[in-house]
């Protein structure tokens, strides 16, 4: 069952679209990869679904009463918040009924009790009813499943910490479908394996979009591609997404070149000379006017997706000579009299833990 469709969607800024008559579902529990090329507006779909922006024409349907939790690609945080701060603030209103119930019981005795009763009440049902007094119990229970340290400040942490808690703060509203904009940014290996378990497990729908094509394999159920304003959709990981897609732009190269053909003919019967413009069939004509347009209108191929790595200018035999360098923030020691020499050539993997200084 579909717990979010598009129809007929547009999107644009300016005089660009984004969304050109585009049409998607998103089924219960599936996990969906959104691809397509640098700037084609897949950010932008996510947080049309967000409720961030809004469509210019077509439909946008969601199953009532749907929870859903967005995480973008660089989350942002007061850096003097905790993270159980920053992670509480996920559950929306219910952290500010808390406090407010927390201080109101104080007041007693320094004005209007009964209205104070009242208001406590009316905030009492709410609680009662969203189990919002547990709120401390989700959120510990959530860190702890996530690694991370209650007490921590935000502006302490690495951006693979800090990307864990937006993971956080989107899980620990127990949303039915989670957005999730480049999740694996600066995560190191160890915790993209633990995300991709993370997702695997995730009762929910999830939609995500990710340039990692191991992660997409690993995780994803569909493939979705934004497509020069299209969705198009394909059933099972990356992997199966390449071999079907080698397939639609093989065949759209032979019907294009077919339709290219007929349509010179035409071109060349209709300028032929004074003798063809006497007998020449009207409904033939319009049938000719008809082919340009819609050859005016084609989507030109533009590929399949990959990873493209721009090119610099050749260096010397010796990219990077160190000799015993140390760096250190405060106390965090980075590295210690570090000596190594990098040649052209050489293809180095530096790895390590979030928060190593890499």
């Amino acid at each position: 069952m579909a717990v979010i469709s598009l129809t007929s969607a547009q999107l644009a800024f300016g005089h660009v679209a984004l969304l050109d008559h585009a049409d998607f579902s998103l089924e219960t529990g599936e996990r969906v990869g959104l691809i397509g090329r640098n700037g084609t507006g897949k950010s932008s779909l996510l947080k049309t679904i967000a409720g961030r922006f809004k469509l210019d024409d077509g439909l946008l349907v969601m199953q009532q009463g749907l929870k859903i939790a967005y995480v973008e690609q660089e989350p942002t945080f007061d850096p003097e918040s905790t993270v159980f701060d920053a992670v509480a603030a996920g559950m929306g209103e219910l952290q500010g009924m808390l406090a407010e119930y927390e201080a109101l019981t104080g007041q007693f005795g320094q004005g209007d009790d009964e209205a104070l009763m009242e208001r406590m009440h009316v905030i009492q049902v709410k609680l009662d009813a969203t189990d919002g007094w547990n709120l401390g119990n989700k959120v510990d229970t959530t860190l702890d499943r996530l690694g991370l340290a209650r007490d921590a400040k935000m502006g302490t942490l690495s951006g693979g910490m800090q990307k864990r808690v937006a993971l956080a703060v989107a899980l620990v509203s127990a949303p039915d479908v989670l957005l999730l904009d480049e999740p694996t940014n600066h995560l190191d290996f160890k915790s993209i394996m633990w995300l991709e378990g993370l997702l695997r497990e995730f009762r929910g729908s999830v939609l995500f979009i990710t340039h990692d094509r191991s992660f997409l394999d690993n995780v994803a159920t569909r493939i979705i591609e934004l497509d020069r304003g299209r969705l198009l959709s394909f059933p099972g990981n990356f992997s199966t997404y390449q071999e079907r897609k080698r397939e639609l732009l093989a065949n759209e190269e032979v019907e294009n070149a077919k339709f290219d053909k007929f349509l010179a003919q035409e071109e060349v019967w209709i300028r032929k000379g004074v003798q063809a413009r006497r007998t020449r069939d009207e409904g033939r004509v319009r049938r000719l006017e008809a082919l340009r347009l819609q050859r005016a209108a084609r989507r030109e191929t533009q590929g399949q997706i990959k990873l493209d790595v721009g090119t610099g200018e050749r260096s010397g035999k010796i990219v990077a000579e160190l000799e015993n360098v140390s760096k250190a923030y405060g106390e965090k020691v980075i590295v210690t009299n570090f000596t190594g020499t990098i040649l052209r050539g050489d293809k180095v993997g530096l790895i390590g833990p979030n928060g190593a200084g890499k």
